[in-house]
């Protein structure tokens, strides 16, 4: 997986989130974007955008 379509699909994703499921609050928001952006960090790190996508989702499906 690229950094182009990690990113897609994590707009994707917190779109869906965000609209389907009425996350409500801006600080919701804020904080699954960066359970996103954490989930980008640790991909590029370990070298698997598809390893930090799994993370983000784990981590933004706890936070929500």
């Amino acid at each position: 997986m690229d950094v182009f379509y990690y990113v897609g699909a994590s707009l994707l994703y917190i779109m869906t989130i965000h609209f389907a499921f009425a996350t409500k609050g801006q600080f919701n928001l804020f904080m699954i974007a960066g359970a996103f952006f954490f989930g980008g960090v640790v991909g590029w790190y370990i070298g698997s955008y598809a390893v930090g996508f799994a993370i983000s989702i784990i981590l933004s499906l706890f936070i929500w």
